[in-house]
């Protein structure tokens, strides 16, 4: 049998997608349709037993350096589907323009799966561990990887409050597979942040002020001012220059654990 993952990575790959996104998408529709009549009893029986999707129905590609693995429900909502291309699309080329070269090769390396609906109230996650994934039901091969948990909710909040949504979930991904858990200095950056109430009440970004996601934890914190750093974030401070002003010690952080955004010499 020949595998989504062969089949899709032809139109898949670098600007192909980019030029003509339409042209894409019903390659894209019409290998699902086929995928589905064509997968193994075996997957069906351990998509039975396990509660999940097994890794063979899903589409796979690359987009802009980094690889998809699409669960085919995704491209039975036509509409929907059309609009997850559009936003990750839009969400990995931004990356790639302002992500350090290294750091990018290194984010490059995490998969990033898209689902329908996994998850009702969530959008996208970072899984650190294989063991919590088969404990709840999901694919231990999604360890180490970034999830779509839910296509709409990610299109929806990408597009009202979160536009560098993927990058917070991969700036997890870094700190987990680069920086390690329990670097020093993101531990002290937080706790100076903390200490300080930074964060206990600032601007968000659809009115009002709130407490900061970023006070969550030191994970939380580090994936939130990366968003900052790189782009804008939902909570303030919700850009460079002002992340810089509000939390200098947290924009020292980013310099040292990322280096300078492309672009920019300082």
């Amino acid at each position: 049998m020949i595998g989504v993952a062969t089949t899709l990575a032809v139109w898949l790959q670098g600007t192909q997608w980019i030029k003509s996104p339409e042209k894409a998408f019903g390659v894209l529709q019409k290998q699902t349709v086929l995928q589905q009549h064509s997968v193994g009893i075996a997957d069906h029986v351990v998509a039975q037993a396990s509660g999940f999707a097994p890794s063979s129905v899903y589409g796979q590609g690359a987009v802009h350096g980094f690889t998809l693995l699409i669960n085919p429900e995704v491209m039975t909502h036509k509409a929907a589907a059309q609009e997850i291309w559009q936003e990750l699309n839009w969400q990995l080329l931004q990356i790639t323009r302002v992500i350090p070269a290294k750091p990018l090769a290194t984010l490059q390396k995490v998969r990033i799966w898209v689902e329908w609906e996994k998850r009702k109230n969530g959008a996208a996650e970072f899984h650190p561990s294989a063991e919590w994934l088969r404990q709840n039901g999901y694919n231990p091969e999604k360890a180490g990887c970034v999830e779509v948990a839910n296509t709409r909710n990610f299109v929806l909040w990408s597009r009202t409050a979160q536009p560098w949504m993927l990058l917070h979930e991969l700036a997890h991904a870094y700190h987990h597979h680069i920086l390690g858990d329990g670097h020093a200095g993101i531990e002290a950056a937080y706790k100076h942040a903390v200490d300080r109430k930074l964060y206990e009440s600032v601007a968000y970004i659809q009115g009002g002020k709130k407490q900061a996601y970023a006070l969550t934890n030191s994970k939380e914190y580090f994936a939130e001012l990366s968003e900052s750093y790189f782009g804008k974030n939902d909570f303030y401070p919700f850009t460079r220059a002002e992340l810089k002003r509000h939390d200098p010690v947290g924009y020292h952080l980013m310099e040292q654990a990322w280096g300078n955004p492309r672009g920019t010499d300082r």
